[in-house]
């Protein structure tokens, strides 16, 4: 289950803040909550910016780092040493 949900999410992750565009105005109209348009578009652009990245950082694959390798050092030639 979880992973359909985060496979979904992965595809469209706008769709919390559709589900939220949908929801406010009618708890506007219900009288739950007292919200302009201006701070319905906040909470949904706030919404859908939170649930991208929260996704993008829960299902993106994990790369891990990567060590700077080593390179041998090389001795001086030889003549150049004192």
């Amino acid at each position: 289950m979880m992973r359909n949900l985060k496979s979904l999410l992965q595809n469209e992750p706008a769709a919390i803040g559709s589900l939220v565009a949908s929801i406010l105005p009618v708890l506007v109209l219900l009288g739950v909550i007292r919200i302009d348009e201006d701070g319905i578009a906040a909470v949904v652009v706030a919404v859908n910016t939170t649930v991208g990245f929260v996704v993008r950082m829960s299902v993106a694959p994990v790369t891990g780092t990567r060590q700077a390798r080593r390179r041998p050092r090389r001795s001086a030639p030889e003549g150049l040493t004192p």
